[in-house]
């Protein structure tokens, strides 16, 4: 709020609400409110509305939304808002539209049932269509979130085990910020995998000399089994089947960017000539590198295309050429000729069963799954977000994509035909950065790990000491309450000293997201229960869930901390 003091002068669209209580209003909150116990409230004002919610509903739980900036900081400024804003029920309160999905990630954090949605009276009557289109746009993301949460869940020990093992490669390569805007201005084609890539395969060939071809994941097969190089290769995937991807020792001949969550093996194989990333929602390795999300260079997106396109941007490139991007099956192909980490079955059955349609640059449809048209989001998505590149879709049956423009290959060799940039250029761009890790960068790293293998040590007694305790809640409620409340302090204490590390959160969070994920949407009742018998039965229900599945995870944990600190040893035996 500090940093809106310079720019309020006349709030618009300022508000008042009236001091008198409104009835009609209220009546209209308690039928929409009926027995959910949380509460979504559209506005602020001054907090009189707020205030008779609270009073009227005292044991719900709420979450506030005030789009007005200049009006909640005229509130704030002229009135004692101390009593609301400190309200144990208030959950969560966000001010202004670039904090919605702050909000919203909140929401999904702590829900734990359906929730309520109301609206102050004033948007009601002026913008009525806000509460509705705020409701949707939840919905859509809190659908993305919990298909995150499964993803993460599916893929916890491959990512832990990635990021952790990549921990040493990335000591000793350079991060794509090492090359920043080093082809400032050019343009870079990124091709992908799908079936129009070998309509216009020849053309990548003749684009090679004027423009920096990199491919995104599987594409490489296909443009190894037609004799091209491209000048970098970029790797998102974290599963073991991308092993099947680069089994070819042709495939590892061109540089190689790969984010700190992709597959090791390949990382390892590939020995020289790569660049590393990390990715923002890889926690592990912005802990132990000693980095912050903000930091982190690449976006997550559910495509490797959005790698290499961000790869991409952060080269200098401001005109991005699409091929491959079919994100559909034109004329009833999953892949490019040549792309064959999948079984041929799966290919088959993956097409005939697709139930979607979507428009193609031909101006007819293609089939598609709903895979493919998540990914055509989250890619429309990241143009939109980058508006000073220039997207071009030359895909010549692809899907059509919002924030690109159409021009076939032809028409493209003919915009680019002039520049001029090295067959080998980003290896040979490489091969001047004489790169090495300081030793106290790999000590730093190498103590926090050494650090979490110690801690795992102590933390295994504290969970049984933990586990005992909660053993005896249930009896203490009933016969000993005052001792009974002593165990909760000392549990919460105990507790409190194991979550406070800060190893915990990003580890704990990576191995076991949705159980970390159950646990948080649960501990606002926990907390807030007053009935000693009901709060003993939920911390069982709760706490003693959570730390049987982190004691299940722990000899996973220790075993792939130690091969990681291995892994930094071998560093520091050779510097």
């Amino acid at each position: 709020m500090d940093s809106l003091e310079m720019k309020v002068h006349v709030p618009a669209g300022y508000y008042f609400e009236p001091l008198e209580r409104d009835e009609l209003w209220l009546e209209a909150v308690r039928g929409s409110v009926d027995e959910q116990e949380i509460i979504f409230v559209y506005g602020f004002g001054q907090g009189v509305g707020l205030a008779d919610i609270m009073e009227m509903f005292p044991d719900r739980l709420l979450f506030v939304y005030e789009p007005n900036e200049e009006n909640f900081y005229n509130s704030l400024s002229e009135l004692d808002l101390e009593l609301i804003l400190e309200h144990p029920k208030l959950l969560f309160l966000s001010v202004g539209e670039s904090h919605l999905k702050v909000l919203f990630y909140s929401m999904c954090t702590h829900l734990r049932k359906e929730m309520a949605f109301v609206a102050l009276r004033y948007y009601l009557e002026n913008n009525p269509d806000s509460l509705r289109d705020l409701m949707e746009d939840f919905q859509k993301y809190s659908d993305n979130f919990y298909s995150n949460k499964l993803t993460q869940h599916s893929f916890r020990k491959d990512w832990v085990r990635n990021s952790l093992y990549h921990l040493a490669g990335m000591l000793t390569s350079p991060s794509i910020k090492e090359l920043y805007n080093s082809y400032e201005n050019m343009t870079a084609v990124i091709i992908a995998s799908g079936p129009s890539l070998q309509m216009d395969i020849e053309w990548v060939r003749r684009m090679k000399p004027h423009a920096l071809i990199i491919s995104a994941g599987s594409s490489i097969q296909a443009l190894v089994k037609n004799g091209i190089t491209p000048h970098l290769a970029t790797l998102l995937d974290g599963n073991a089947i991308n092993n099947k991807v680069f089994s070819n020792p042709d495939t590892l001949s061109a540089p190689f960017m790969y984010l700190s969550s992709s597959y090791y093996e390949i990382a390892d194989k590939k020995g020289r000539d790569k660049i590393h990333a990390t990715i923002q929602n890889d926690w592990i390795s912005q802990y132990y590198m000693g980095i912050s999300m903000h930091q982190a260079e690449i976006m997550p997106t559910s495509t490797v295309t959005g790698t290499a396109i961000q790869t991409a941007v952060w080269l200098g490139a401001k005109r991005i050429v699409l091929m491959g991007q079919d994100l559909s099956f034109p004329d009833d192909k999953y892949y490019s000729d040549g792309v064959g980490h999948f079984e041929k079955d799966f290919a088959e059955g993956e097409v005939k069963n697709s139930q979607h349609s979507i428009l193609n640059v031909q101006g007819t449809y293609n089939v598609t799954n709903p895979t493919f048209l998540k990914m055509k989001e989250g890619l429309e998505n990241l143009f939109e977000s980058l508006p000073t590149v220039e997207f071009i879709n030359s895909t010549r049956k692809g899907a059509v994509l919002e924030g690109t423009v159409w021009k076939p290959a032809e028409e493209v060799f003919k915009l680019i035909a002039t520049d001029n940039i090295g067959l080998n250029t980003v290896q040979d761009l490489l091969e001047k950065i004489d790169y090495q890790p300081s030793v106290d960068e790999v000590e730093s790293v190498k103590s926090k790990i050494s650090t979490t293998i110690n801690d795992l040590t102590w933390v295994k007694q504290d969970f049984k000491q933990l586990s005992k305790q909660l053993g005896k809640l249930r009896e203490l409620s009933r016969t000993n309450p005052a001792k009974c409340h002593r165990t909760i302090v000392d549990i919460e204490q105990i507790w409190g000293k194991i979550v406070n590390q800060p190893w915990f959160e990003p580890v704990i969070e990576t191995i076991l997201p949705l159980e970390i994920s159950d646990f948080d949407r649960e501990l606002p009742s926990v907390v807030s229960e007053k009935n000693l018998v009901r709060k003993s039965n939920l911390l069982n229900d709760t706490l003693g869930v959570l730390i049987k599945n982190i004691e299940d995870e722990v000899p996973f944990l220790e075993e792939v901390l130690g091969e990681a600190l291995r892994r930094i040893e071998a560093i520091s035996a050779i510097m």
